[in-house]
């Protein structure tokens, strides 16, 4: 019943972007935090990414009364300010908004509101209620499934929260309860007291029912008009979830067989993050993934960044340029159907690149799983791993992506294979990578991309058709110490120029 609430919620709040200008469909638009000192470099950004439509993630503090976020801006004026600036530029400003939403914090969690908070489902109280119960007893009823983001239920004109939940046979047992919440009486309640279960979101707000709507969308309209933003954007519509990189399959099946995409025009969100303890950096080959399956769909897509990898994150520059291209490929139109067909391929990875004419040379990539390189033990620095049996579908270059984690470097790191020999004279420390597309030239970069030195290839290799050894080689800081050091190659095939 829950569950069936929650949906049928989300798609009320689904709404195509409203105001004077709505985002165009099929549109790449930028999703970030900034604020007025941040904008130029924000529209600096778009810009460079030929991107029209920047839209500020977290403009509110509260949902209800829709108060400014002071990290974003503190009045209306500021906000118009901004909302100037950005259209001189060639950007349209936008929010992404809650709607028909009341965060806690807001001035509507009051006694006078909290009878007009939307209703989940009656509950029956079991027994009689006194005002300083802090267990209740329920009779069972799947409106309560679980523990919720809020657990708030109405008795009467009371608001009571709870902790936690036990089944006791046909009984609900609400344990650690708080009397009075959100600036109700707590009072004493007979048995047959009409009580609900108030819904509540993952985002620990609930909705306003028809006699509050008004009230709360008037609030949010006056807020926009007065800021003179021309674009906002719904919060829960389809095409807003993070899109993750290692659920590409599932993840393009869901556009295929959904209409979410033809009524939004918009795949999702890619976030651009940079690397932390968790996580690396997202690379720019799953970048141009999701900018493949855009040009096929014919669709737009959120690029979504934090502050921290705009500091750190070194690739921003090259994407922000790729999406120039990939729209620049889907705007000349010269791709037929069956060429968008292939760009949808789920397991299909593909490049471009803008060459000196000036025309977009499109390659099909076959990126490999990833190889851990198993070391064979040696009596001197220089160490070979385990072979490999790679494939490609024609005798040609490769590309690489090597990484070194644990605690030790690797020096001069070499492939060979049945047509010859590379050597990449550099040294690979632990954290750091190696990009190599084929040609004379490999870059080193940190965990986040960024360029710390351009490598000049030393001999020449190709990786011959069908399934041949592949070697690798290289020198470690001393005898006995194994670097950790994991690779993929690249085999591509040109799809066209345009």
């Amino acid at each position: 019943m829950k569950k069936l609430v929650y949906l049928l919620l989300c798609l009320s709040l689904v709404g195509r972007m409203a105001a004077q200008k709505g985002l165009e469909p099929k549109q790449p638009y930028m999703v970030a935090d900034f604020n007025e000192k941040s904008l130029e470099s924000m529209l600096a950004l778009c810009q460079k990414g030929g991107i029209e439509y920047l839209v500020e993630r977290t403009p509110f503090s509260t949902f209800g009364h829709y108060q400014w976020n002071p990290e974003f801006a503190l009045n209306d004026k500021a906000v118009a300010r901004m909302a100037v600036k950005a259209e001189a530029a060639g950007v349209h400003l936008g929010l992404l908004v809650q709607p028909d939403a009341i965060s806690e914090n807001d001035a509507y969690f009051a006694a006078r509101y909290s009878k007009h908070f939307l209703r989940e489902g009656r509950v029956e109280l079991y027994s009689d209620l006194a005002e300083n119960d802090i267990d209740i007893a329920l009779h069972y009823t799947e409106v309560i499934q679980g523990v919720s983001s809020l657990n708030l239920i109405l008795v009467e004109n009371e608001l009571i929260s709870y902790g936690t939940i036990e089944r006791a046979g046909d009984l609900l047992l609400l344990h650690h309860c708080t009397r009075g919440a959100c600036g109700t009486r707590a009072a004493s309640h007979p048995a047959n007291a009409e009580a609900y279960k108030i819904w509540d979101s993952p985002g620990r707000f609930v909705v306003p029912d028809e006699t509050l709507r008004d009230s709360v969308q008037w609030h949010l309209n006056r807020r926009i008009e007065a800021s003179g933003i021309t674009v906002t954007l719904q919060a829960g519509e389809p095409g807003q979830e993070l899109l993750d990189g290692s659920l590409r399959v599932r993840q393009t099946e869901r556009w295929a067989e959904s209409d979410g995409v033809a009524k939004t025009g918009c795949l999702g969100w890619i976030y651009i993050y940079a690397a932390n303890n968790k996580r690396d950096a997202i690379s720019m080959d799953d970048v141009e993934w999701l900018m493949s399956k855009a040009v096929g769909f014919d669709a737009g897509y959120g690029l979504l960044i934090d502050q921290k990898a705009m500091k750190e994150y070194g690739q921003l520059d090259a994407i922000l340029e790729k999406i120039r291209q990939w729209e620049g490929l889907r705007q000349t139109g010269n791709l037929t159907q069956a060429q968008r067909d292939e760009l949808r391929d789920p397991y299909g990875d593909w490049h471009l690149e803008q060459e000196e004419d000036g025309r977009l040379a499109l390659y099909q990539w076959n990126i490999s799983r990833r190889y851990n390189c198993r070391f064979v033990e040696a009596d001197s620095l220089f160490i070979g791993a385990e072979p490999w049996d790679w494939k490609a579908e024609a005798d040609g270059a490769f590309g690489l992506r090597l990484q070194v984690s644990g605690k030790v470097s690797i020096k001069d790191p070499m492939i060979n294979t049945e047509k010859g020999l590379l050597m990449f004279p550099c040294t690979i420390k632990p954290g750091q990578r190696l990009l190599y597309d084929g040609g004379e030239v490999a870059y080193l970069m940190d965990e986040n991309y960024k360029t710390l030195k351009e490598i000049t290839i030393e001999g020449v290799a190709l990786l011959p058709e069908g399934t041949s050894k592949v070697h690798f080689y290289g020198e470690t800081e001393k005898e006995g110490a194994v670097p950790e050091v994991t690779l993929r190659y690249i085999t591509s095939s040109l799809m066209g120029r345009y």
